[in-house]
């Protein structure tokens, strides 16, 4: 997992709202593909396809070692009376600085309580962990729910 690569995804994300693209594409990654189902499942993006430098796919393409490269999800991003939905994207763990959440942390983050130097989520807001155990990335709430601790990745509002 590299944060380098997570903190150019939510950079782009935030480019493509502010000039109000509808949809986008990012590298094909297993970090990049939770990431997005993670947005999708909290309703900040309206699309995830895989596909190519061209464009989504018609059809199936499995991912092989030879066309890694060329492979892309592409994104459809929602917009509400001509306002993008995710107004803010920011990364919470940087490479030089990991925030690493215990389950305790984790729940006093859930619940609205400011945790060490990371500010309590407001409403309409998500954070984003990757737990320790099987490396899923998951909102906070199901992760307090689950009892789960990780590693803070990022927050959308």
């Amino acid at each position: 997992m590299s944060l380098v690569h997570l903190a150019n995804f939510c950079a782009h994300l935030k480019n493509c709202t502010n000039v109000n693209i509808a949809t986008t594409s990012v590298p094909f990654s297993r970090l990049h593909l939770q990431a997005a189902l993670g947005l999708y499942k909290e309703g900040f993006i309206s699309l995830i396809q895989k596909g190519s430098t061209t464009g989504p796919d018609l059809k199936p393409v499995e991912v092989t070692p030879d066309n890694i490269s060329t492979r892309r999800l592409w994104l459809g991003l929602k917009y509400r009376s001509n306002q993008p939905v995710i107004r803010d994207i920011s990364l919470v763990s940087k490479p030089g600085r990991k925030v690493n959440l215990t389950t305790q942390e984790v729940k006093a983050l859930a619940s609205g309580l400011p945790v060490r130097f990371l500010k309590p989520l407001q409403p309409a807001e998500s954070l984003f962990i990757r737990t320790t155990r099987d490396k899923e990335v998951i909102e906070i709430q199901e992760a307090a729910k689950k009892g789960v601790s990780g590693l803070a990745l990022y927050r959308v509002k």
